[in-house]
């Protein structure tokens, strides 16, 4: 076993005619050692006893080696070398073994492997996995390299932040996506928590309350019932008269509706199950007179009628401004009914013509929206009933 101090200048001087080439011993630091090969290349290592206690078949106590690099300045110098040793020697003696960290490191992914393999299954369980794409496609442009777990909670914390200097509520969604994300990877063992789990939600803007007063809607019905295109006045027939999302209109299908019982069943709602809806005689009678040009009720355009529309926006642009509601957009129409379908009829009828998952959504919507003053009438009225009881005289007792 040869032995030597190694500097720059031994190393650089060490040679060998060996076929398989000569290990060298530091005489400084113990277990620190260099292979010399024929070709001149010089590889340094580290030989230290397995922390772990395990022994040879001969019962003599386990030896590891752990690659420090090739020797070639000015990336791997002798110091350089040293200086890994010395760092893998300080996780020996705290009980760790260097080279399962090593091969433990090589074996978990990146972040970016991690998520392609994940939104493989994201697209099979969800209907609509464009968010996560795009949320995730984010935060792999700042740590896709990464490995998996070497993204931290501040990685996370930090991405959050500066996303919702502008985009609150999207900044928490994304925290979301990362959060199921890593959560999924935590659920397999490749890494050793969700650091997601510790980045707090940030507090968002107060959703929106813009709804149509009487005379705003009846301003909006006279321009639509002018509007040329009778497709698109359909399209808005639906808003209005259904409570429906714009994206759900556009993808309707005649094979959803059912003109004779007057339902439309709507095959991909938000809920991710096919729910219906009802139409009245007046929609109905609407529909029945539209030109069929191809599966959709509202027909694509760029010659092919049956590729869904992305949007209104030019038509509702020059209705609101028509009408003088600048700052009404589509989905305020939806507000606007679920709100007069809650005062009408009540907030378990408005959530299920809104088809929500859960009544509580409805009310967090639609209560603050006035929904309260229509509360008071029958709070007086039970009141007053209370009254009543309590003025009551007492019955007289029978006479034995």
């Amino acid at each position: 076993m040869a032995q030597k101090a190694l500097t720059e200048r031994s190393v650089k001087a060490l040679a060998t005619t060996k076929r398989r080439g000569e290990d060298v011993y530091d005489t400084k630091l113990k277990g620190f050692g260099c292979t010399i090969h024929p070709s001149g290349r010089k590889v340094f290592w580290l030989v230290y006893a397995d922390p772990g206690g395990r022994r040879t078949d001969k019962g003599r106590p386990a030896r590891r080696r752990l690659h420090l690099g090739k020797y070639g300045p000015p990336v791997v110098t002798v110091a350089v070398a040293r200086a890994d040793a010395l760092d893998a020697l300080g996780l020996v003696r705290k009980g760790r073994d260097p080279a399962d960290d090593r091969e433990r490191l090589r074996s978990v992914p990146t972040f970016q492997a991690w998520v392609t393999e994940y939104l493989a299954g994201v697209r099979l369980r969800k209907k609509q996995p464009r968010d996560d794409v795009a949320y995730l496609g984010m935060a792999c442009s700042r740590w896709g390299q990464k490995a998996l777990d070497a993204v931290t909670a501040d990685d996370v914390a930090r991405i959050v932040q500066n996303y919702g200097e502008k985009h609150p509520t999207a900044a928490n969604r994304l925290l979301a996506s990362v959060g199921a994300c890593l959560a999924a990877a935590w659920r397999l063992d490749l890494i050793p928590a969700n650091p997601a789990r510790r980045v707090r939600r940030l507090r968002e803007n107060e959703p929106r309350t813009r709804t149509l007063t009487d005379e705003e809607f009846h301003r909006v019905l006279r321009e639509l019932a002018a509007w040329p295109d009778p497709h698109e006045r359909a399209a808005f027939l639906l808003l209005i008269q259904t409570g429906a999302r714009l994206s759900e209109v556009l993808r309707a299908r005649w094979s959803d509706l059912n003109l004779d019982a007057g339902e439309w069943r709507i095959p991909s709602s938000k809920s991710g199950h096919p729910q219906l809806t009802p139409l009245n005689p007046g929609t109905v009678a609407v529909l029945r007179r539209l030109d069929r040009l191809g599966e959709l009720v509202i027909p694509g355009r760029s010659g092919d009628p049956d590729k869904p529309r992305f949007n209104l926006q030019r038509m509702w642009n020059a209705i609101r401004e028509s009408a003088a509601v600048p700052d009404v957009h589509v989905h305020d129409l939806r507000r606007t009914f679920g709100l007069a379908v809650t005062r009408l009829a009540g907030l378990h009828v408005a959530s299920k013509l809104l088809r929500h998952g859960d009544v509580r959504i409805t009310e967090r919507v639609y209560a603050p929206l006035g929904f309260e003053e229509d509360l008071r009438p029958a709070a007086e009225q039970y009141g007053a009933h209370v009254e009543k009881v309590f003025r009551m005289r007492p019955r007289k007792k029978l006479a034995s």
